[in-house]
C-alpha cells in the first residue's frame, strides 16, 4: 500500500497562511516586494519568515503585521485572519467591479460582428470610460 501524503498547507480559505499567499498573489506582489511594502510601513520580515508566514500556520499571529499584509495586498484585517466577510475593503469594491464590467465589455466585444468604424468608436469608448472615475461608487 502507497501512503499519501498531507499537506499542512490547505487548498481553502479556510487558513490564514493560505489567505496570507492568496492575496499577495491576487495583489500582484512577489514576495520582495510584499517585504519592501511592509518595510516602509516599518515592519522587517525576513524572506524565510514571510516563506513560514505563507506555508505554515501561523499559531499567534501579530496583529500589527497582519493588518500590514492585508493594507498592502488590499484585503480586509478580517478577512485575512478569519476567512469572513468581503476579502476587499467596501471602499475597493465598486472599483474593482467597475474594472471587470469594462474588461468584460471590451473581452465579449470580439465576438460582435464590428465594422472598422464602430470597433474604433468602441475602442475610443472604452479608453476614455478606463480613463474616467466616477464620482462616487456606490456598493452593490
Amino acid at each position: 500500500m502507497s501512503s499519501k501524503r498531507s499537506s499542512k498547507r490547505r487548498s481553502s480559505n479556510d487558513s490564514i497562511s493560505y489567505r496570507i499567499r492568496d492575496a499577495r498573489d491576487r495583489a500582484g506582489l512577489a514576495p520582495a516586494e510584499l517585504r519592501k511594502n511592509l518595510a516602509a510601513k516599518g515592519i522587517n520580515l525576513s524572506k524565510t519568515g514571510l516563506h513560514r508566514l505563507e506555508t505554515s500556520e501561523p499559531v499567534n499571529p501579530n496583529l500589527k503585521l497582519m493588518n500590514a499584509i492585508a493594507d498592502a495586498t488590499h484585503v480586509t484585517p478580517e478577512w485575512l485572519l478569519f476567512g469572513s466577510g468581503s476579502s476587499r475593503p467596501d471602499e475597493k469594491i465598486g472599483p474593482a467591479i467597475r474594472a471587470r464590467v469594462i474588461d468584460t465589455i471590451a473581452f465579449m466585444a470580439g465576438a460582435l460582428d464590428l465594422t472598422p468604424e464602430q470597433e474604433r468608436d468602441l475602442e475610443a469608448w472604452l479608453v476614455s470610460v478606463r480613463k474616467s472615475r466616477p464620482e462616487t461608487v456606490r456598493k452593490p
